[in-house]
């Protein structure tokens, strides 16, 4: 295939150092954790960018925004690469916009903070420190994942359980984008309404220059690793906790066994007979969360805390998507799905997910808060078979009534996470009117050359 003509003019445009071609780091630069998918892998393994640009201040975003529109060439604009879905695969080449050096501390006060949008989430936390602040929330790939990635590509994470989601109001309180237009246009976003247009977005509504975010206090976390020889009581301790306004909190996770046995550096406190419970708890609660956990028949192992801190091991690791991270380490064909679990029902959701399905199905919860309610998101493994059993497994979680976001799809509205297309797609018909912003990502705009294919 011939390249495109546009790529022998950007020498004459841009500095050089900006600009990346090699077909190898172009092809790494097009692709995401896509590949957690079984279904996304054989579909999108193929797609890459043309070119990888990488500005360094706002001045050469604009140049490229304004080459780029000109010319009609799509954008891909590109974080930390850490997303699951194929948020990031050009899906008609084009430019992938590595955003990493736009990496300015813009400013940090008491309880809130201004990032330039490749300002990773990990230097974020380390920065924070000499305020005695942290961040409210972060995805478990937080040390490669930024501050604009995590935005549009994101949900929610360690901290959730505290202070809820992305769209969670007082979480997210400006963003600086620039629309995609010959003479881009920079807006200032700050009601709920118009964040919600680029929370989620994978990019297509706009390009996220700058972003103003709350911030924590910060607490010396104390880490804590519960078994159970039963999931229930697992499940039934995590709830207490979950739910216990007392406590402060900022991570309630749980695994089904034999997971925690695929967490590697902690492996020697795990059991494949038992259901574990990750947690981090501020250390004034620490004796109460361990008398809750005695009366739920759990095992506190009191070195594990103090190890994890003697090895610098980071409890973000072994949570969240990094669960099904380490257990595809161990078996890579398995997959997983995302799944919102009723409050009150879910043990009986539960129940009838392992009566049908036994060790096909392996569950993992991740307690949190979303709309001022405590939740039982999750993130269950699925030893995957073909695409048709976990068709069928999806079509049981729905059936007992779990809400699923499907994370074999890379078309937003069938990821559910869909309550706020309609506006995503109202921002990008205002600042994208030739739709060049990561084309082939919704239904609802120019459709994808692989529209109709992405069901499971």
């Amino acid at each position: 295939m011939n390249a495109p003509y546009w790529l022998e003019e950007l020498d004459g445009l841009f500095d050089s150092e900006m600009i990346k071609r090699k077909e190898t780091y172009v092809k790494k630069m097009s692709q995401d954790y896509y590949w957690y998918s079984p279904v996304l892998r054989a579909k999108l393994a193929h797609y890459s960018g043309d070119c990888v640009l990488a500005p360094k201040s706002e001045e050469e975003l604009i140049n490229i925004i304004t080459f780029a529109a000109k010319r009609k060439i799509p954008i891909v604009t590109r974080g930390g690469g850490t997303g699951n879905y194929g948020q990031i695969i050009p899906l008609r080449g084009g430019i992938v916009l590595d955003t990493r050096e736009l990496n300015k501390i813009v400013e940090i006060e008491s309880g809130q903070g201004t990032f330039e949008a490749g300002v990773k989430l990990g230097t974020i936390e380390k920065v924070l420190k000499e305020t005695d602040q942290e961040l409210r929330f972060f995805p478990s790939t937080f040390m490669k994942s930024t501050i604009a990635g995590f935005i549009a590509g994101g949900t929610g994470g360690i901290g959730s359980i505290a202070y809820g989601t992305l769209w969670d109001e007082g979480n997210i309180l400006a963003l600086t984008v620039l629309t995609m237009e010959e003479t881009p246009r920079k807006i200032n976003v700050k009601t709920k309404e118009e964040l919600a247009k680029y929370i989620h977005s994978y990019g297509i509504s706009g390009i996220i220059l700058e972003a103003t975010i709350a911030l924590a206090k910060k607490v010396n976390w104390v880490d804590f690793l519960i078994q159970f020889d039963e999931l229930e009581q697992a499940l039934l301790f995590s709830d207490v906790v979950a739910h216990d306004t007392t406590i402060q909190k900022r991570l309630v996770s749980v695994c089904e066994a034999p997971l925690s046995t695929a967490f590697h550096p902690i492996k020697t406190f795990t059991d494949k007979r038992k259901a574990s419970v990750l947690l981090q708890i501020a250390p004034e609660h620490q004796n109460d969360v361990e008398k809750k956990a005695a009366c739920y028949g759990g095992d506190c192992s009191a070195a594990f805390s103090r190890f994890i801190k003697q090895n610098k091991l980071r409890m973000s690791d072994f949570s969240w998507n990094h669960v099904t991270l380490w257990w595809l380490k161990l078996h890579p064909n398995d997959t997983y799905l995302q799944g919102r679990f009723d409050p009150k029902h879910y043990v009986t959701q539960v129940n009838q997910l392992k009566e049908r399905y036994q060790d096909e199905v392996l569950i993992h919860f991740e307690w949190i808060r979303a709309g001022g309610k405590v939740v039982p998101s999750s993130q269950p493994v699925i030893r995957f078979t073909t695409v048709e059993r976990l068709q069928e497994i999806m079509v049981s979680f729905q059936e007992f009534g779990i809400k699923v976001s499907n994370p074999h799809t890379f078309l937003l509205e069938e990821g559910g996470k869909d309550e706020w297309m309609d506006q995503i797609c109202l921002a990008k018909k205002e600042n994208d009117p030739n739709h060049l912003l990561n084309p082939g990502k919704t239904h609802r705009t120019a459709h994808s050359p692989l529209a109709g294919e992405t069901h499971v």
